[in-house]
């Protein structure tokens, strides 16, 4: 995957290196003035007073996101002590319906419509962060458009203002709409990605809204209800995966489909495809170059992985640097690769030998080998440090911290308050 430039958003994040998820940045309007000037010039020192005193969503620490009731709640919790820093709360109430004041652009939606909507009513959604202190909630919908129902995507600020962003249709009277599926928040590139659906056709076109200025370009397109309905945003250079990869993720940069993750080398040169069951840990290498090489806007299309192989120990993969590969099991295996080594154990030309595989060794673990459960291991932005809930074979559990080189045992980090807390993301 070829380098981006960071956003702000990034930068935000007081680590190096920030997961991109679900973070945006401060920036101009449409028009190009800043948020002061549209409020009629205010001063810097004014501006300074009028800023919350509670702390950002934004700050480095581990980010929470769950149901309450028919409201959505993003948290955010020290990885210091495990305290709470603040947290979010989206109602599904709405309040109004107008075009967003945060981002300038967008239109008013059929509030009636939106309160009959059973699709809007529940806990989906992806946060926005458009500034350290002001947020949105991305999120499908429905609309009316000349009687026929369609799907479209919009925000929802704090207070409950409902905007749609996807665009406005006219269609004649014998006309079929297109629908807009599968919206995703980009915050490395500060857009949002979806997928322009003809039902009538069965095709589509990928395309992205720039965040701030409403503009619209097309990525390219995808055919058949399979390959339209699976896209991705890989978190760390914002790339768009299609079809079979995008499988491997949820609207929350999570592992989604079963026990397959799809991940990306910290260089932007590689992605890794990884199916962690029956007792090993199959990885299939693929070159972004190659990757990329029929559509340099998105990862789709059948492309030869550069090395398959299979790793003796069971876990989900995640790149410590760009040759070595925390293996989320038990023991917290981690792998270190060359060329020499991937070439040696492929199996890419020849095909996987189900009868006798050839089963690569993982001998370096950061936690000793027990009875205790070791679970949920979050590596630190600036991949130094690894995060991760231990608990023995009776008795509550607590969060214990490691050294990524394993130059030192684990200890106890916290508890936190509430033991039923899923942490999503350490940002």
């Amino acid at each position: 995957m070829s380098p981006l430039t960071l956003s702000p958003a990034v930068r935000w994040l007081a680590p190096a290196t920030a997961l991109a998820f679900l973070l945006s940045a401060c920036g101009s309007d449409a028009d190009g003035s800043s948020p002061a000037e549209n409020e009629g010039d205010v001063s810097g020192e004014e501006g300074a007073e009028e800023t919350p005193d509670r702390p950002s969503i934004t700050e480095s620490g581990l980010f929470t996101s769950e149901c309450d009731g028919n409201e959505r709640v993003f948290t955010l919790y020290s990885a210091d002590d495990g305290t709470e820093i603040t947290s979010l709360r989206f109602s599904s109430e709405r309040s109004s319906a107008a075009t967003s004041e945060a981002l300038g652009h967008g239109r008013a939606p059929e509030i009636e419509h939106l309160e009959s909507d059973q699709n809007i009513t529940g806990c989906g959604g992806q946060l926005i962060s458009v500034s350290p202190h002001e947020h949105l909630l991305l999120r499908s919908y429905q609309e009316v458009v000349n009687g026929n129902t369609v799907d479209v995507f919009g925000v929802i600020s704090e207070e409950g203002a409902v905007t749609t962003l996807s665009p406005e249709q006219e269609v004649s009277d014998f006309g079929t709409p297109v629908t807009y599926r599968d919206p995703l928040y980009d915050p490395v590139n500060e857009r949002i990605v979806f997928v322009e659906y003809d039902t009538a056709s069965d095709e589509g076109t990928v395309q992205a809204m720039d965040l701030r200025g409403g503009q619209v370009s097309d990525l390219g397109s995808c055919e058949g209800v399979n390959d339209c309905g699976q896209i991705a945003v890989l978190p760390e250079s914002g790339t768009v995966v299609m079809g079979g990869l995008a499988r491997s993720f949820s609207p929350e940069a999570e592992s989604g489909a079963e026990s397959a993750v799809v991940v990306e080398s910290p260089n932007g040169e590689r992605l890794l495809h990884a199916n962690y069951t029956s007792g090993s840990t199959r990885l299939s290498f693929y070159s972004m170059e190659d990757a990329l090489a029929e559509n340099p806007d998105i990862v789709v299309g059948d492309f030869d992985a550069e090395y398959k192989l299979d790793l003796e120990v069971v876990g989900e993969p995640r790149f410590i640097d760009d040759d070595t590969l925390l293996l989320r099991s038990n023991e917290l295996a981690v792998w270190e690769f060359t060329e020499e080594l991937l070439a040696e154990h492929d199996y890419s030309e020849e095909g996987r030998d189900l009868i006798n595989p050839n089963y690569v060794p993982v001998e370096e673990a950061l936690v000793p080998e027990g009875p205790r459960r070791n679970e949920s291991a979050f590596l630190s932005p600036d991949r130094s440090e690894i995060l991760f809930y231990s608990a023995p074979q009776t008795g509550a559990g607590s969060w214990y911290r490691v050294p990524a080189d394993g130059s030192a045992e684990p200890e106890e980090a916290f508890v936190l308050a509430d033991p039923d807390v899923v942490i999503r993301t350490w940002q």
